[in-house]
């Protein structure tokens, strides 16, 4: 028998590991942990975005029989210490609860009431009577364009971005100008926030919360409560979901902290679904202004003026300008963005945050663009491609982009388009093709991880990462299995825990290419090691043989037909297990992202090294249905293709890109925050009317991964990540496809109806 290190796990489709534990109702989320004398809180939200409390009355609540307390900014003795606020540190916001009367934002919690039972705290809880003074708001960045102060507009350096001379083209030339805007949008991850925290004594702390960052809650309440932060214990094995909302601390986790360490007794809070909508975070909503000069068919110089809300306090830039600044060639470019604050409370990341809303523009004015220059909208894509990246001038990583228009459009059948709008029907009902690109850029983190031979040939993979749903167990199975030669059942992999080796926070695509090969790492120094010992032990068939003759397949390493499996090994070395700890730190990286990783912070480099700029690519190509009396779109096809280096599980990373894909059905023609211009409250604070789509809203939806284009210059894996590049692009594409069907171009998200029949 002739044995190889061929991959049987990395690459190919296998089912996910967690999903029977899932299916059995084994899987524990955070809200689910079993906790001996549990009392439970409800938080008490704002009902005033901008103001003061001036009066809190507590006393019929407290008369509830069962309620243990309730906790305020009168309550004595809460006094935290400042944290640094995202994205200089773990909270999501700088605005520390209870520690101020006054109210800076909308949802902002006020108070929490905390009693024996969950039934005991809810009705309490509505006997709190607050009463506020009120001042003047802006909650939408459309009222703070048109009323707010100057000192509330921001235009930090470090967003803006000139190359060439843009201005000079512009007067030379014909200049076409478009508006795009898209709204604010919310989370809504299966999982609602929960925290469960349990104190052991005055100076260690439990806390179940589902994160997509161990290390933010970690940090946090360190620096908070003036805590070490190896006495924090965060444990978060499965998260419902997070799309960026979870990856940084919020302050109802600090009051629950709070509360169980004044009562001396663990305390359980779960939000309710309309304060996911309140007080953890948003994308922001986008207004993009261009001026683009257009010469001889192509793009000689591009303007773009940017405005992004933000919050009261918290500079988190939605940044639009990512995607147009390094997608299309093109010499001359000036960008400028101003962040606007409001009393919408702090924005955060969101699922591609700013390639998102940012690509939605600029793909919109491709399509008008190539209208104009008279070339399909593909072909004209293909003239403006990029070699290099535009804003950087460095060489890309790896780049496939042309071959994702091949392969989408040819899977779509593009060839049989006709290009003039309302030209395609079936019956009566009008059909839209149209097509967008998708990018994102590739982020690395340091990362860590731990593996173990235990005596029975299990595998254990030890890893302080998370889980959110993307198939992070499985994939960090396989990458183990194959490195060790073993059969992904026998691989179990521990996540969700502060106190196994530290790793950055999951977003940003980056836990895939950072953890997995940290993960890589270990189980390969885990197989040097345990050969080592083959080769030099008389009593093994492989004494005397090379390391680098010596192969791993069936739980065993083999030279030629001599082989030795993994637990005689073990076995021989009079041990029961054996264990092997790896640091890695990315491309580009250095000992000061170790370093910060192991303070707590997230271990990060920038998109683009030294060397390379490193991005993944893809192109969506959507059909649409209009009905030509109601114009009421419907999505009926997607293709998308993308190029996202070593595909790690084929499985996974199609769900990843679907659900992308889907999202951007969502952002296309159904998500809106509606704000009430008289309260600044939102309207549509629940699933019944934020609206998103159901089954009957999507059609067939195709994504291919491009196979064969391993990326090394960001990973060890040559894996990029997956699970933001889908809804890239994918509004943009459905409104293009909308204007082929109708000939009515829409430059503003959600397309509603209303719009089409102005």
């Amino acid at each position: 028998m002739t044995v190889t290190d061929q991959q049987t796990y990395v690459g190919r489709r296998f089912d996910r590991v967690d999903g029977p534990a899932k299916v059995r109702g084994e899987a524990t989320f955070a809200a689910e942990h079993a906790i001996e004398n549990l009392a439970h809180a409800v938080l008490i939200s704002a009902t005033v975005p901008h103001g003061k409390i001036t009066t809190i009355r507590t006393a019929a609540a407290k008369d509830v029989p069962g309620v243990l307390d309730v906790y305020s900014c009168r309550t004595p003795g809460w006094t935290l210490k400042d944290v640094k606020g995202y994205p200089k540190g773990p909270a999501g916001t700088g605005i520390l609860p209870f520690q101020s009367p006054e109210i800076s934002y909308r949802g902002e919690p006020v108070a929490l009431v905390v009693a024996d039972t969950l039934e005991a705290a809810k009705h309490a809880a509505l006997l709190v009577e607050i009463e506020y003074e009120e001042r003047v708001h802006r909650a939408t960045l459309d009222e703070a364009l048109e009323s707010g102060p100057a000192s509330d507009r921001k235009t930090p350096k470090a967003l803006q971005h000139s190359r060439g001379d843009a201005a000079k083209v512009l007067k030379t030339a014909d200049v076409i100008e478009r508006a795009y805007a898209t709204p604010t949008h919310h989370h809504n991850p299966m999982e609602m926030h929960a925290v469960i925290a349990a104190w052991d004594g005055d100076e260690r702390v439990t806390i179940y919360e589902p994160t997509q960052w161990m290390q933010s809650a970690q940090g946090t309440l360190a620096a908070t409560l003036g805590l070490e932060p190896d006495n924090v214990h965060v444990i978060s094995p499965y998260v419902g979901g997070g799309f960026g909302n979870k990856a940084t601390t919020w302050p109802h986790l600090l009051v629950t902290v709070l509360a169980a360490r004044t009562l001396k007794r663990p305390v359980k809070l779960v939000l309710t679904r309309a304060q996911m909508f309140a007080a953890v975070g948003y994308r922001a909503a986008t207004r993009s202004a261009y001026r683009v000069a257009l010469k001889g068919g192509r793009v000689a110089a591009m303007d773009l003026h940017a405005h992004t809300q933000t919050g009261p306090v918290d500079l988190f830039p939605e940044q639009v300008g990512t995607v147009p600044k390094m997608l299309y060639a093109n010499g001359n470019m000036d960008f400028t963005q101003t962040l606007v604050r409001t009393n919408a409370g702090p924005n955060i990341m969101m699922r591609a945050p700013g390639e998102a809303s940012g690509s939605f523009g600029l793909e919109v004015l491709m399509d008008e663009l190539a209208e104009a220059a008279g070339t399909d909208p593909v072909e004209f894509r293909r003239q403006h491609h990029a070699d290099t990246d535009p804003e950087s001038g460095l060489p890309y990583s790896s780049k496939h982009l042309l071959e994702c228009y091949d392969r989408a459009a040819d899977a779509f059948g593009w060839s049989r388009r006709t290009p003039q709008p309302g030209s395609m029907r079936d019956g009566d009902t009008l059909i839209g093709w149209g097509m967008a690109t998708a990018v994102y850029p590739v982020y690395s983190s340091a990362a860590t991880a731990r593996a173990r031979l235990c005596a029975d040939g299990r595998v254990e993979i030890e890893a302080g990462s998370h889980d959110i749903g993307t198939g992070t167990y499985t994939i960090l199975a396989g990458i183990a299995a194959d490195a060790l030669g073993v059969g992904v059942g026998q691989v179990s992999v521990k996540l969700g825990d502060s106190r196994l080796p530290k790793n950055g926070y999951s977003g940003g695509s980056r836990t895939a290419g950072s953890v997995g090969s940290a993960v890589l790492a270990a189980a390969q120094g885990l197989r040097a090691e345990l050969t080592e010992r083959a080769v030099n032990d008389p009593d093994s068939p492989l004494h005397g043989v090379s390391p680098s003759e010596i192969r791993a397949a069936d739980g065993r390493l083999y030279a030629g037909q001599a082989s030795d499996t993994l637990t005689d090994i073990l076995r021989r070395s009079g041990k029961d297990q054996h264990e092997t700890y790896r640091e890695i730190v990315p491309s580009g990286g250095g000992q000061k992202e170790l370093d910060a990783l192991k303070k707590g912070e997230d271990g990060s480099v920038e998109a683009v090294t030294a060397t390379h700029a490193r991005y993944s690519f893809g192109a969506v190509f959507v059909e649409v249905r209009v009905d030509p009396d109601f114009m009421t779109p419907r999505v009926s096809r997607i293709v998308g293709a993308f190029d996202i280096g070593q595909v790690l599980n084929a499985k996974t990373a199609e769900s990843q890109l679907t659900g992308g894909l889907i999202w951007g059905v969502s952002a296309a023609l159904h998500e809106h925050g509606e704000t009430d211009p008289a309260t600044g409250l939102l309207l549509n604070s629940n699933l019944a009317e934020y609206h998103i789509p159901v089954n009957a809203d999507v059609g067939e939806v195709t994504a291919i991964a491009l196979e064969g284009h391993p990326d090394y210059h960001t990973s060890a894996l040559g894996a990029r990540g997956a699970g933001e590049l889908g809804i890239v692009g994918t509004p943009a594409a459905i409104a293009n496809a909308i204007y082929h069907a109708t000939g009515k171009r829409i430059r503003s998200t959600p397309i509603t109806v209303d719009k089409l029949l102005d």
